[in-house]
């Protein structure tokens, strides 16, 4: 499953386009000319051997030394080319992309966290790249805006890893108390304050890094509890869940039972996690999306449609 927070964008822009390939023969050798003989005059004789040699003997033969090979020429390591980052600017649309260079038969553009990144194959012109980017200024734009406002709103739910800190769990707010008693976390439900057992001044890391093993236990107590729940419905059996912190999916399934479910899930309302839990079940029976997919969803959780449309609102806090 999908992690619905912000998909990246990829749009096939330059389809099939064949690469001729010249097959060029390699030049024939020649043998070497042979240097004529010049005629040797009447009556000249050939000088004698330093040793006259017994009758029926051949002459030594007397071997040359070889000259000296030349070392063997390594050329030396190429480093990879980087991506170049272009303007493009149309007099109406004007943004900054990287381009990448690589084995591929289509120009694609990408919007991500890095920005705009487009994808063409090697011996694709950059012409035809800005040719490409002309026919999607006007998409590339407004999807770049929409994510830099994604991306600001995100920054503001950024958690203050200190006491009196604010923390996102189950579609409330709970209040960061440091110096309790104890060895473990424990949550104050009445007053909305979740206690941990750290110094008043502990830092940033070590508050960040006890409240995450808080909340990855209270995951696995619940993702245990919402599965049986579910997997009863069905009739399927889950053999194992596992707890993922995967940056593209909020969970996923195995055709042999395994549930891998997102941690960080308990930052949204409890209809949210039954959903994504609903889902990763219904994928036991059907291993798909089809019609039939989705009628087993809706038939464990049929309130599906709105908690995935809240989930793909949701702004899940930067975990810094």
């Amino acid at each position: 499953m999908q992690n619905k927070t912000e998909p990246s964008r990829q749009l096939s822009l330059f389809e099939g386009v064949d690469l001729a390939i010249l097959a060029i023969e390699p030049p024939s050798i020649q043998p070497p000319a042979t240097r004529p003989q010049r005629p040797r005059p009447s009556g000249e004789v050939p000088a004698p051997l330093a040793t006259p040699l017994a009758p029926g003997v051949a002459p030594p033969l007397v071997s040359q030394p070889a000259p000296p090979s030349a070392p063997p020429r390594i050329a030396p390591p190429q480093e990879p080319t980087p991506p170049a980052t272009r303007r493009y600017d149309d007099g109406t649309h004007r943004f900054d992309y990287t381009l990448r260079r690589a084995s591929r038969r289509s120009i694609g553009i990408r919007i991500d966290d890095q920005g705009i990144v487009v994808s063409a194959p090697r011996w694709v012109a950059l012409g035809q790249v800005q040719s490409a980017l002309a026919d999607k200024a006007a998409w590339v734009v407004r999807q770049h805006g929409l994510r830099e406002q994604r991306h600001r709103a995100q920054q503001a739910t950024r958690i203050d890893w200190r006491e009196g800190g604010r923390l996102p769990y189950l579609g409330r707010t709970l209040t960061l108390r440091l110096g309790a008693d104890g060895s473990t976390a424990r949550l104050q439900d009445d007053a909305g304050e979740l206690h941990l057992p750290l110094p008043a001044d502990s830092d940033a890391r070590r508050v960040r890094d006890t409240a995450q093993a808080w909340l990855q236990r209270e995951a696995m107590a619940l993702f245990q509890q919402r599965t049986a729940h579910f997997a009863q419905r069905l009739g399927v059996v889950v053999r194992a869940i596992k707890l993922t912190s995967a940056s593209t999916r909020w969970g996923s399934a195995t055709a042999c039972g395994t549930l891998r479910l997102h941690w960080r899930l308990l930052h949204f309302s409890p209809a949210i996690v039954d959903y994504v839990v609903a889902h990763e079940v219904a994928h036991l029976r059907e291993m798909n999306h089809s019609p039939r997919f989705w009628q087993t969803v809706g038939g464990l959780f049929p309130e599906w449609q709105t908690a995935r449309s809240e989930l793909r609102h949701s702004l899940l806090p930067p975990w810094e």
